[in-house]
């Protein structure tokens, strides 16, 4: 996200808030901001560049930053002055370096990590993967290629999720399912902010599940957490879960993009992330029937289901969920921080009380 574009985007919030139409997402709103600011808008610095780093016992900061930010923008990769500030403030130990003093000496070592980062960064490899980890609300998670990386979006889901946990739900400990879980950023999310929850995490990925576990574990979070690696959509998935109890609480953020929406990614998605989490089909929404098929034999009544679509998709999910003619009814759609309609809120009713 280039820094005029979260401008844009922070000012779209702060109009949502001060509308005050949905006054329970206010939080949720200006927790966003808050993060989109710390992230990836700083005012920029007329800083000194160096055209080369030279061997030398130190370098300045702010000469290291510049050369990067200057040779990721010549080498045409995007967001070439965040990228720069992620690799050098890891490396040091920071989350972003504008809290640092520009005239920060740095040792051999650490300009010659920075370069070995900065050199992955130049073959198109997500920042995050560089890392090898990512922020997600208040977790830091380890990330892994091609687990999918988790988007601001997906946060938003998240802070509802643990919003309806919190408020809507009265069971004491609670046991919610999600469907694809990636890197486990949801699952963990919710573990961490409700003490009492279980979680049940499904994805066909034996490398997303893994991560799962490993961030899991990190986080001191495994014994409350059940990983199963298969396909929601089979019979085994299927049976292994109807044997649980029914869930108050389902989540996914599942593949919702069309198949030919999947030419048009950058490069840096297309070559490095799993594409079989992008890849709805080729309307985008084969895994969204699925789900909606079979969520209400896997909730309790009155539980919910949360997912994060397309924003093109509410309508169709719409008439989806109309001719099914089960007991799942949608309810709301929520807005992303961009006002595009991305989150879609379910709830399944008693039998014969659909509306």
């Amino acid at each position: 996200m280039s820094h005029f574009s979260c401008i844009w985007a922070c000012k779209q919030i702060t109009k949502a808030i001060l509308r005050g139409s949905r006054s329970r997402y206010r939080s949720t709103f200006q927790k966003r901001v808050s993060l989109y600011f710390t992230r990836c808008y700083q005012p920029p610095r007329s800083v000194g560049f160096s055209s080369c780093l030279t061997e030398s016992a130190t370098q300045k900061l702010e000469d290291v930053y510049k050369y990067w930010s200057n040779k990721f923008l010549s080498h045409n990769i995007g967001e070439a002055d965040v990228s720069a500030n992620y690799i050098v403030a890891h490396v040091l130990g920071h989350k972003t370096i504008y809290n640092l003093d520009a005239h920060t000496l740095l040792n051999q070592t650490q300009v010659d990590k920075i370069n070995e980062l900065c050199h992955l960064r130049l073959t198109g490899m997500p920042v995050q993967y560089v890392l090898g980890e990512w922020d997600f609300l208040d977790l830091t998670l380890t990330m892994r290629p091609p687990v999918l990386i988790p988007r601001p979006e997906t946060e938003e889901l998240a802070l509802l999720c643990i919003e309806t946990l919190l408020n809507d739900i009265e069971i004491e400990r609670p046991t919610v399912l999600e469907i694809g879980c990636g890197s486990g950023a949801l699952s963990l999310s919710l573990l961490k902010k409700c003490p009492k929850l279980q979680v049940v995490a499904v994805d066909i990925s034996p490398t997303a599940c893994s991560l799962t576990q490993e961030n899991a574990r990190s986080l001191g979070l495994m014994d409350r957490i059940c990983v199963i690696q298969g396909d929601f959509t089979s019979d085994k998935v299927q049976l292994e879960l109807s044997r649980l109890s029914a869930f108050p609480l389902i989540v996914s953020n599942p593949p919702y993009l069309t198949t030919d929406e999947l030419t048009g990614l950058q490069s840096e998605i297309k070559c490095f992330e799993d594409p079989t989490a992008l890849d709805g089909g080729l309307d985008g929404l084969d895994i969204i029937k699925e789900i909606i098929l079979k969520a209400p034999d896997l909730l309790m009544t009155n539980g919910h289901l949360w997912m994060e679509v397309s924003h093109q998709q509410p309508p169709l999910i719409a008439k989806l969920v109309q001719d099914s003619h089960n007991d799942i009814c949608l309810i709301e759609v929520v807005k992303d921080l961009f006002g595009k309609d991305r989150i879609c809120h379910f709830q399944k009713k008693e039998t014969g009380k659909r509306k």
